[in-house]
């Protein structure tokens, strides 16, 4: 085996020797067959197999490497990235998977210093170096770590085609601040990223610098979303990798990549290749719906979806989706059906109950101007959306209108509890403050009513709904200073 402390340099001078091949030994097999999916061992016998056919072959036990890598086997995927490195140690592509598989298999020193050798070969590729950084963050090591947030930084201003956004770099050297106390400095960091891109893992860590900066105004005013998930960041060399899943749950997760990124041709291709092998696989019919919706093809997404629901109807994912696919197509009542099967399979689905709350708000008419029905037509849209937020309902955007539906229906101290503690959230919508400001103003509690819409606007200096409701208890009262 490789030892860690090996350089590069050194092998690449070795391998341009005229030395004999080495021998590497045979390729690894699977140390743990059962964990791997039929399909997984499949493809990995007949990789072996091209191996023991031409056993100096580096990119064959490279493509073994990433088999194991891809689909769980990282201890398996270091034996034969090694043994790729032994047979071609200038490809810095093997160096980097190598690296990845000994991360994944616990051992971080390893994985740093291969990670080191494929820098000195590619030193250009900022994953290289912002990939490694992460790993010590993650470690509580972000004094080691910053240096490589730098060095990615300086090698992606130098590119001749930069990242448009850098965040990758931005975000790590933000997070090596804010570990190190020193959170005054990742603002600017940060803020000039929310400059270039939404991010909305940036504007968390914005508002974790503000606030550890005593800057808690400023902090209030972001839109944070509910989620400090770190994401992933764009690397081309990770593709290899996505392609090489195997499996079902392989095949799925890779779909999903390409469809996240919008590489719709690829999806189709991998959807028709997994669909070769799993023919009556509903969600396959899943994927391929949504490449349908992504496409614009509304045709094709409710033919898909209903031909799922015919092979799986009791599938509540799937009477969900083609309730949201006929709700685009403005087939309100089959949406509607369908929405009630997706609750009659899974009557703990939250967002089937809210789908059901929205039709009947689209059928009932009040998505439009104010009618006389407006309480009989809330109340019964509320039953099933009520019953939604009592299973767990996160989204700030359906408590803003959760509120509002709950003063339409008059029921103002549920009205007033919602939005409240809308209101105390840092994503919360300036709208939350005017319709609660309405709500107080419905119950007769008309210095609430304004003190809110005041708060509103301190926060939201032109929202529209708040200065409309100020401007009218300034009218009432004559033009009198408010208070």
């Amino acid at each position: 085996m490789i030892q860690a402390r090996l350089l590069p340099l050194l092998l690449i001078l070795l391998h341009s020797c005229d030395a004999p091949t080495p021998d590497v030994g045979p390729p690894p097999s699977p140390l743990h067959p059962m964990v791997f999916d039929g399909e997984v061992i499949e493809s990995i016998s007949t990789q072996i197999d091209s191996i023991l056919a031409a056993p100096n072959d580096a990119e064959l036990r490279r493509s073994l490497g990433l088999l194991y890598l891809a689909n769980g086997g990282p201890a398996e995927a270091t034996t034969a990235l090694e043994q790729a490195i032994i047979l071609d140690p200038a490809d810095p592509r093997s160096w980097c998977f190598l690296g990845m598989a000994r991360e994944q298999s616990g051992d971080l020193n390893g994985a740093i210093i291969a990670m080191a050798n494929a820098r000195e070969l590619a030193p250009s590729h900022t994953p290289l170096y912002w990939r490694p950084g992460f790993w010590l963050i993650e470690e509580g090591r972000p004094e080691a770590a910053m240096p490589l947030f730098q060095q990615a930084a300086a090698e992606d201003a130098r590119s001749i085609r930069p990242s448009p956004d850098g965040a990758a770099h931005r975000i790590g050297r933000a997070r090596c601040l804010l570990d190190l106390d020193r959170p005054a400095e990742a603002i600017p960091i940060l803020e000039e990223l929310r400059g270039l891109v939404t991010h909305y893992y940036a504007d968390y860590l914005l508002g974790q610098a503000y606030r550890r900066s005593g800057r808690s105004e400023d902090a209030a005013q972001l839109r944070i979303g509910a989620t400090s998930d770190p994401p992933s960041f764009p690397d081309p060399w990770a593709d290899a990798i996505s392609a090489s899943k195997r499996g079902l749950d392989g095949r799925l997760a890779r779909i999903d990549e390409l469809l996240d990124v919008n590489r719709l041709r690829d999806a189709a291709n991998a959807i028709t290749q997994a669909r070769e092998t799993w023919p009556k696989e509903v969600n396959l019919l899943h994927r391929l719906a949504r490449l349908y919706s992504l496409q614009g093809n509304s045709t094709a997404w409710v033919r898909v979806l209903k031909q799922a629901a015919r092979m799986d109807p009791d599938n509540a994912a799937t009477q969900h989706n083609l309730s949201i696919a006929l709700t685009r197509s403005g087939e309100l009542n089959e949406a509607l059906n369908h929405a009630h099967l997706a609750v009659s399979a899974n009557p703990n689905m939250a967002e089937a109950w809210m789908q059901i709350g929205r039709l009947i708000i689209r059928l009932r008419g009040l998505d439009g101007a104010p009618g006389e029905d407006d309480k009989a037509a809330a109340d019964a849209a509320l039953v099933p959306i009520d019953h939604a937020f009592e299973l767990g309902i996160q989204t700030p955007g359906e408590h803003l209108m959760y509120g509002h539906l709950l003063l339409r229906a008059n029921r103002l101290a549920d009205a007033q509890r919602v939005l409240q503690r809308l209101i105390e959230r840092g994503d919360a919508d300036p709208q939350a403050w005017s319709i609660l400001s309405e709500t107080w103003s419905a119950s007769g509690d008309h210095q609430q009513a304004l003190r809110t819409a005041i708060d509103g606007l301190n926060r939201f200096p032109s929202q529209p709904d708040l200065v409309r409701i100020v401007d009218r208890y300034r009218r009432a009262t004559g033009g009198a200073p408010l208070p």
